[in-house]
């Protein structure tokens, strides 16, 4: 494309981007500030604000909610860098297996983790029935700040461990031989060598698991008011559904919730540039080869890891949703919860019915605006591509209650013409507002290796900016779409906060279904929902995974 057509469409992606995410974060702060703002008042500027920092309550729940992220981030550093290191390091068998175990954890939404584990330890749960003299300490201590800590690690730890796997994958291990050839310790070489190397994937990743928790809403509601720890996103979602309504109080928490990530963001940015980041070729050829008692040990802590993340958490799901009777200790399996599930006109059909529509949707409207936006910023040039591309990164640093707080103000605003609150047309803006930018990224790293020369060829030869748009830059974007679109698909199929925030009344998705029917005591229909909501993302992770092994 020329200069012109990427201009126009660098116009035309800061215009989406500003309409989408900018003028409902702005107006969220401004109402933060100006408590009846959309009233036309200016009146009590910061009185919200004073709010905050006058009520001990709410001064502890943030204190609280900095040090459970930071908590988390902490916990799936320490049992995710184990097995980053050792993926990249060790020679081991059955890698793919163990990777996969990884894998597991993240496919699986946070908030069903916390529900099978409720399951699992709660009075009468399956840990009790177990173990019939089970001492209390292990569900006093699940129920506390520590153990919502690990629930979340849990559901986190993964994507550490891959980053560490990558980044140690790249750099050979001769570094770390020198290292022993001069004499150092294997302590001294650790840190000395092996941390500096793995630190920009270690805190890339520990800032995308702070920013996870700190956005998280199904763990704190879930479980957190279980374990009696209070958590902003709860709160905030809390102001904003019960009566009497406190906008001007959820906004400010909102405001200072975003802050909080904003604030980990450019934190981990400056770390990361005064450390910088080294790239090189690796190899299999230096990989360590342990020993047997340490090959026993490595997938020791593997399996372990794959129990109470995976095995456990699925095996409470699975029998939930199975269970009919439960008269004696252990209940009568049933299909029944499965044949409501998808009986045409029940509820549940409905809310699975809706999400697939709206993933679908939102995964191919994601793709395209993403891919349009992705080219101007990779090669357009000045001032507007710097913007754009920052103004990109929003979503993914924003906590979604918060883009979905400020959705709410922005589309009730009295200059707001166009009437899609309380429709299913608001909660399919705020799935492509939170998600583009993984649609984002994958066409950024691959338009970063597209050969110019191929479109200059077929101007050349006379083709419009549409032609080689669909001739030349679609077909190697291809394979990154594709799997943009599953990951926005999978993504959106889980979706919890904005989906509960502004579903219109009387709809259902699949999240809000499971959420809803646990907290009303049908604990076996809303697990059946989770397994086939968890069976459908891992079948379209399968089919992707499937088509990329034939090409």
């Amino acid at each position: 494309m020329n200069a012109a057509a990427i201009r126009w469409l660098l116009g035309l992606g800061l215009l989406f981007i500003v309409a989408a995410t900018g003028y409902p974060l702005v107006i969220l702060i401004a109402q933060s500030i100006f408590p009846d703002l959309l009233g036309g008042s200016l009146e009590g500027a910061f009185s919200a604000w004073r709010r905050i920092f006058d009520t001990p309550d709410l001064v502890a729940m943030l204190r609280n909610t900095i040090a459970w992220a930071a908590a988390v981030t902490l916990l799936s550093w320490a049992l995710g860098i184990p097995c980053g290191y050792w993926l990249a390091r060790t020679q081991l068998r059955g890698k793919l297996w163990l990777r996969l175990s990884l894998l597991a954890p993240i496919m699986t939404p946070p908030y069903i983790m916390a529900l099978a584990y409720i399951l699992v330890m709660q009075d009468g749960g399956f840990a009790v029935r177990l173990f019939e003299n089970m001492p209390e300490g292990p569900r006093f201590w699940f129920f506390s700040f520590w153990g919502v800590t690990t629930v979340m690690a849990l559901a986190s730890f993964g994507y550490v461990a891959l980053a560490v796997e990558a980044t140690l994958g790249s750099i050979p291990r001769r570094l770390e031989l020198a290292a022993d050839m001069v004499g150092a310790r294997r302590w001294q070489t650790l840190r000395s060598v092996v941390l500096p190397l793995m630190l920009p994937a270690v805190l890339n990743s520990g800032l995308l698991v702070m920013l996870e928790a700190l956005s998280n809403f199904g763990v704190p509601a879930v479980l957190g008011t279980r374990a009696n720890l209070p958590l902003l996103p709860a709160e905030i979602f809390f102001l904003v559904t019960s009566w009497p309504i406190d906008l001007a109080l959820a906004t400010s928490l909102s405001s200072l919730l975003c802050l909080v990530a904003l604030i980990s963001l450019y934190g981990s940015r400056w770390l990361t540039a005064r450390r910088g980041e080294m790239r090189m070729r690796g190899g299999d050829a230096d990989l360590m080869v342990p020993t047997r008692w340490g090959r026993i040990g490595i997938h020791a802590w593997f399996v372990t890891l794959f129990f109470f993340s995976t095995l456990l958490p699925y095996a409470a799901m699975l029998l939930t949703s199975l269970a009919g009777d439960w008269r004696g200790r252990w209940p009568e399996l049933t299909l029944n919860h499965y044949s409501e599930l998808f009986s045409p006109g029940s509820r549940s059909f409905d809310a699975l019915m809706t999400s697939l529509g709206l993933s679908v949707t939102a995964a191919t409207i994601c793709i395209i605006v993403g891919a349009l936006i992705a080219y101007a910023t990779v090669f357009g040039r000045g001032w507007l591509r710097h913007v754009v591309e920052g103004l990109a990164t929003l979503p993914r640093v924003v906590p979604k209650i918060v883009i979905a707080v400020g959705l709410i103000l922005a589309w009730n605003a009295p200059w707001v013409n166009v009437n899609i609150y309380n429709t299913l047309w608001m909660l399919l803006l705020a799935y492509v507002v939170i998600y583009i930018t993984d649609a984002l990224n994958y066409s950024n790293a691959s338009l970063k290796n597209l050969n110019r020369n191929l479109e200059r060829a077929a101007e050349i030869a006379g083709a419009g900016p549409a032609r080689v748009l669909w001739s030349v830059i679609l077909p190697h974007l291809k394979p990154a779409l594709i799997a943009a679109w599953v990951t926005t698909f999978i993504v959106c199929m889980r979706e919890l906060v904005a989906s509960i925030l502004l579903l219109p009344p009387g709809v259902d998705t699949t999240a809000t279904f499971i959420f809803n029917q646990f907290e009303q005591g049908d604990v076996s229909q809303a697990m059946a929902m989770a397994t086939v909501t968890i069976v459908l993302s891992t079948a379209a992770l399968i089919a992707f995974q499937a088509r990329q092994s034939r090409n």
